[in-house]
């Protein structure tokens, strides 16, 4: 169902100095610092945005020798701490001071081993309890880790494989994270980072990204099954699927945002070509596709401009794209 017209989409190519071409798995916002954050694979930094206005004015790439290869993966802002976590090399997280009065603002102050020997990728913050959750992908256990002191709290075992998204439910306290390859959600309790709970979806989704609107207690399932492209709607109180849309699927990244009540899904791999599926109300229902480019694979919402962000590829150099909401 489409709510609305299809508005512009806007481009801006990094500096020929902040790198060649990039992959970005992910972006964030600094909401009230107005800063939206993006990892760059081929510069091997974090880029940095000002985004105060509806123009994004790119400040600079935050390297370190902590970095370290194959890439970056998850990234995640953890405001009522000043820091932004980073999923990079082999099974690496780093912490960033975004505290702009701090002597080490805006560099590497810890870098910790999550124990594996794959890659540590997507991960997400859970604000009451201080507490990054990292998803290690490949091996079946998450790591959870103490945003204040930077350290490893436990290893959570037991879980499936290809795990994706880990997401915060503020409405019940706890943390999710689906599994592509087994096609389930684990919940767990981050009282005590124990597992609770494996729900198996029903339905062939493989979901890469999970968004939740804690007001409905609903999640956002980014299905990426190519055979059929869908998304899921999943009800976390029933633990069962609420409904399937078929106008928007076969992406990555999504996220919900409360200020405009709406979900974003970077569906990237959409077979007509690359969009951000836009959703909303109670019932969720479809509002609109957005057409964006290689290399989106991921969204962000700018609550002050209203303005939806993605990564992307343009002319071979690192692109940040963005689009004003899209009004129902």
């Amino acid at each position: 169902m489409t709510t609305s017209s299809t508005p512009k989409v806007s481009r801006w190519v990094l500096p020929e100095q902040a790198g060649r071409t990039k992959f970005t798995d992910t972006i964030d916002i600094d909401q009230e610092a107005h800063r939206l954050y993006m990892v760059d694979n081929w510069t091997f930094g974090i880029d940095v945005f000002d985004i105060s206005g509806p123009t994004p004015s790119y400040i600079k790439t935050i390297r370190s020798t902590a970095f370290r290869p194959p890439a970056f993966f998850g990234l995640c802002v953890a405001k009522n701490v000043n820091r932004v976590f980073v999923a990079h090399g082999t099974s690496l997280v780093s912490a960033i001071d975004v505290e702009p009065t701090s002597s080490t603002a805006d560099s590497v102050i810890a870098t910790m081993s999550t124990g594996g020997r794959k890659l540590a990728d997507l991960i997400d913050y859970a604000a009451p309890f201080k507490k990054v959750y990292v998803a290690n992908r490949d091996e079946g256990f998450m790591t959870a880790i103490d945003a204040t002191t930077n350290e490893i709290v436990k290893k959570i075992e037991g879980l499936a494989g290809a795990l994706e998204q880990p997401r915060f439910n503020s409405r019940d306290e706890m943390v999710y994270v689906v599994s592509n390859s087994d096609n389930v959600i684990h919940q767990i309790d981050p009282r005590t980072d124990r597992l609770i709970a494996t729900f198996d979806i029903g339905d062939e989704c493989n979901p890469n990204g999970l968004a939740i609107n804690p007001a409905t207690n609903q999640a956002l399932l980014a299905c990426d099954y190519h055979e059929r492209p869908r998304t899921i709607i999943w009800d976390l109180t029933e633990h069962r699927i609420a409904s399937v849309l078929d106008e928007c699927g076969c992406g990555d990244g999504a996220v919900y945002d409360a200020t405009v009540d709406r979900f974003f899904f970077a569906a990237s791999g959409f077979p007509s070509g690359p969009v951000v599926g836009i959703f909303g109300g109670d019932p969720v229902v479809h509002q609109i596709n957005v057409p964006t480019q290689a290399g989106a694979s991921w969204v962000a919402f700018d609550q002050t401009n209203r303005v939806v962000y993605a990564p992307a590829i343009e002319n071979g150099k690192p692109a940040l794209i963005g689009f004003p909401l899209p009004e129902a």
